[in-house]
């Protein structure tokens, strides 16, 4: 609709309406399934435990030390998370904590920020796609093209992770620097460069972006910004607080350093092209991430911001970096979307870009039944376990505070009481420990440990529901001591309620 002075009036409060009610729905729908898969145990536990320390951590406004990555001592406070990636937007999640003591949390906030991002991606589509007095159609239709995306859903189904906010940050970021709102374009582009260290590269790209449309100025400055911050934060503020410049560097089939990687790539330039192929399996991830937009996506020089993602993953030689799996397509998905559009909005006929939106619809929906949240419909997601409630109860005995060796699955569910140790990186026997297997784990905790310290021995303290705690004894038959806590209020033969 044309005002009276010729220039475009907002979009009516309807149009929306009718867009924030699809986030709303996708976002329960999220929720839900998150909420559904938590109370089975059924996450992966190690990033969703690592990620309810680090947010619990800032909730008391401490440091965010994280056990389950460093134990070498009785007491030893953990990793400082800020070491192993640079996530301070996370913050952003304390006040979670305040209202609610759970790691689900976590899963809801993920829920609604990925749901979140539709907002930017409509009004982008709508600017694309639906020129006035054509009815916003397609950019609805785009807009449920994302929140159907696979990637999205394969990044709820594993854990939760800083990725939460890059769709939508990445989402603002295109929507405002294509509107030309440069203030506001700058800071979506500054929190982006809060959610992880190599987000700079994103920035940089939509500057190479911005500098081929012809926004010289503005492409040059986001481009310098990008780069700038990416050092800064990689080789400075994480060395600071006690990290490696080196932390991610999984390239040592090209070189044991950057310099020496890039070496090898001009001594051989046909491992560019290769590198980007082989295994083939890093052509299939590309070819599903661009399926449901039916390729359009590389009608479009936005496309460019996910490029140098893409190249950083599939370089690696860390293979679950390629696969559909897991939380890193969830960086490209706003991203594919919006150059799609921009792609299809390339139409001249506006009946042609309704068609590609109609389209990408139909495939996404026919796409679902693969992929996870498909499995809300299922019986088997909605049935309960005892799993959960017996680790929480046996942990609840234990006095507060307590370093406990568990499994990654059962990281989420402390509630902040005790400490979680994880096995991989423990350089001393906790004092406490739960498993379902006994013998199993400290025969595995002791091949660990260096020689001299490999003698742990653990006596049963509490079992419940096929869930054992067991306390470190100096020798092998005795009893645990009483001195630091009570005995439970159950045995080992017993099911205590509640």
């Amino acid at each position: 609709m044309i005002g009276t002075e010729g220039s475009p009036r907002p979009a009516m409060p309807s149009k929306w309406l009718g867009v924030g009610l699809m986030a709303t729905v996708a976002g329960v729908w999220y929720a839900l399934y998150a909420y559904l898969k938590f109370r089975q145990g059924g996450f992966f536990g190690w990033d969703l435990g690592i990620f309810d320390q680090t947010v619990r951590a800032y909730a008391h406004f401490h440091l965010p030390y994280v056990t389950s990555m460093q134990h070498g001592y009785a007491g030893d406070p953990g990793r400082l998370e800020w070491t192993d990636h640079f996530s301070p937007i996370l913050m952003l999640l304390a006040p979670l904590y305040w209202v609610s003591n759970s790691a689900y949390n976590l899963l809801f906030a993920q829920a609604v920020l990925f749901a979140a991002a539709a907002l930017p991606i409509f009004a982008f589509a709508r600017r694309r796609l639906c020129a006035p007095p054509a009815r916003p159609t397609a950019a609805y239709l785009a807009a449920a093209v994302y929140l159907l995306s696979w990637p999205l859903q394969s990044a709820l189904a594993f854990d939760f992770h800083e990725v939460a906010f890059a769709p939508l940050l990445i989402a603002l970021l295109i929507e405002r620097a294509d509107a030309r709102r440069w203030g506001h374009a700058a800071v979506a582009a500054g929190l982006l460069l809060l959610v992880k260290e190599d987000m700079g590269l994103v920035v940089a790209m939509t500057g190479i972006w911005l500098l081929i449309r012809g926004d010289r100025k503005a492409g040059a400055w986001f481009a310098a910004a990008g780069l700038g911050a990416m050092a800064l934060i990689i080789g400075v503020l994480m060395p600071l607080a006690g990290g490696s410049s080196l932390r991610d560097f999984e390239y040592t089939q090209l070189g044991a350093t950057p310099g020496q990687a890039v070496l090898h790539l001009v001594e051989h330039p046909s491992q560019i092209v290769t590198q980007l192929i082989d295994p083939h399996v890093k052509v299939t991830t590309l070819l599903w991430l661009m399926l449901p937009v039916l390729f359009l996506c590389l009608r479009s020089w936005i496309l460019l911001l996910a490029l140098p993602l893409v190249v950083e993953r599939y370089f690696a030689d860390i293979s679950f970096y390629w696969i559909r799996d897991y939380h890193y397509n969830a960086f490209l998905i706003a991203i594919v979307v919006m150059a799609a559009v921009d792609g299809a909005g390339k139409f001249r006929r506006p009946r042609w870009r309704l068609a590609w939106a109609v389209a990408a619809l139909a495939v996404s929906v026919a796409l679902l039944p693969s992929f996870p949240l498909s499995a809300v419909t299922s019986k088997a997601l909605w049935q309960t376990t005892d799993s959960v409630h017996a680790q929480e109860h046996l942990l609840k005995e234990l006095p507060a505070g307590s370093e406990v060796l568990m499994p990654w699955p059962s990281d989420p569910y402390t509630g902040g009481h005790v400490h979680p140790v994880n096995l991989h990186f423990a350089a001393a026997a906790p004092e406490w420990i739960l498993t379902q297997d006994m013998s199993g784990d400290v025969a595995a905790l002791n091949q660990t440990l260096a020689a001299g310290r490999n003698d742990a021995r653990y006596a049963v303290y509490a079992s419940y529901k096929g869930w054992t705690i067991g306390r470190l004894v100096t020798v092998a038959g005795a009893q645990p001591s009483s001195s630091s806590s009570s005995a439970p209020s159950s045995s080992s033969s017993s099911s205590p309620g509640g």
